[in-house]
């Protein structure tokens, strides 16, 4: 392909930031092994950049019906490798709890408990997390008998929006092998975690949203009713909403500037007002146990007001939606490091980055769909 310096060097940071993440898993879980973990990193990053490479180079000489069925057969296998993870993989036996973060929520929430009290599989200490909006949006998978449904339902919503945005198959192809073929997805499909799938939320809101070229000043009910309902899902959820929508929104008038904050918070609040007003005993028990303890307990105020400036600085940075995913790749990637490193600084564990349980790589899955999405743009489409 015909890429300028800049483009290349662009492309090279996202592949280098896809193999970064999957790097990590290869490292942390199949280092429990006795295969040599770093043989194994060395291998898969040969496969990956000769993947990229031949497809990059090829992949235009292939019609765009061959891959419509190969984008759909490939579906199909994510989606039976998927069920088999579930019926195959007692969740009890992870250690990890996403999903009964957001199953026992709910069970509590049926049985007329206060739902954010509610301990997860892992540990008596450990309480759900996600926000309201997140926990509706699992009911119905809570109710088809296991909130791991949502793996697939995610899969099958975002192959649409992706096939929506790009209106090629080759393209969408190329997104689902490159997530075919991560670690670190297939690591968030063993322990049936949500996170991946709150991405993909996410990034099919802005995917529609830049689609049809709404913005901020044109379409501004819409804009607050998604971002209060987006943000109620997750803290997460808000960085990629924030440097995507923050270049519309500073072009609004000033009234616009103060209204779209305060709705979308008045909006957040409302989720919330349930649980803020349980009552248990004569006590608001919400003060007391909340998702806003475990989401900002391990917080750095100065790592985070850093991460604000830098933020602004990125999202005034891109120039089309393509740019875009680049920059939201880079600052996450950015974000979750900085926070891993203030957690180095101020551990006094003597173990490992990859055996300590204070340190999370799977928060690094969170920029996983906003590269892939930026090294598809770089299909050559025809």
């Amino acid at each position: 392909m015909n890429f300028s310096l800049k483009d290349q060097k662009k492309s090279i940071w996202q592949m280098v930031l896809y193999l970064f993440v999957n790097v990590l898993f290869i490292l942390k879980y199949v280092g429990r092994t006795d295969i040599p973990a770093y043989l194994v990193a060395i291998i898969y990053a040969i496969i990956f950049v000769g993947f990229v490479y031949l497809y990059y180079k090829f992949a235009s000489k292939i019609s765009q019906n061959v891959y419509r069925i190969t984008s759909i057969i490939l579906l199909g296998i994510l989606i039976l490798a998927i069920s088999l993870a579930l019926v195959n993989i007692d969740p009890y036996s992870v250690r990890v709890d996403r999903w009964s973060a957001v199953s026992f929520f709910l069970d509590a929430l049926f049985n007329g408990q206060y739902p954010y009290g509610a301990h997860t599989h892992v540990s008596d200490t450990n309480f759900p997390s996600p926000f309201p909006v997140w926990h509706f949006i699992n009911v119905g998978f809570y109710l088809l008998g296991d909130v791991g449904i949502g793996l697939i339902f995610f899969l099958i919503l975002v192959f649409v929006f992706i096939q929506f945005y790009f209106d090629s198959y080759r393209k969408t192809f190329y997104f689902f092998a490159l997530l075919a073929l991560s670690p670190a997805y297939w690591w968030e499909v063993a322990v049936r975690s949500d996170s991946l799938s709150n991405a993909f939320l996410v990034l099919i809101f802005i995917i529609w949203y830049a689609k049809k070229k709404y913005s901020v000043d044109k379409n501004f009910l819409l804009t607050v009713v998604f971002c209060g309902l987006i943000a109620s899902t997750r803290l997460s959820a808000i960085i990629p909403v924030a440097l995507f929508l923050f270049g519309s929104y500073i072009r609004t008038s000033w009234i616009k500037k103060i209204i779209f904050p305060l709705a979308i918070l008045g909006l957040v609040f409302l989720t919330f007002l349930p649980f803020i007003l349980w009552n248990v005993d004569g006590e608001l028990i919400f003060f007391s146990r909340n998702p806003f303890m475990s989401q900002t307990s391990v917080g750095n105020p100065v790592i985070l007001t850093l991460m604000i400036i830098a933020g602004m600085l990125f999202a005034l940075k891109w120039k089309n939606t393509n740019e875009y995913f680049g920059y939201t790749a880079s600052f996450i990637f950015l974000f979750i490091l900085t926070s891993q490193l203030g957690l180095m600084l101020n551990d006094q564990s003597s173990e490992s980055f990859f055996t300590n349980s204070i340190y999370d790589v799977s928060y690094f899955t969170l920029y996983l769909p906003y590269s892939i999405m930026y090294l598809t743009t770089k299909v050559k489409d025809a």
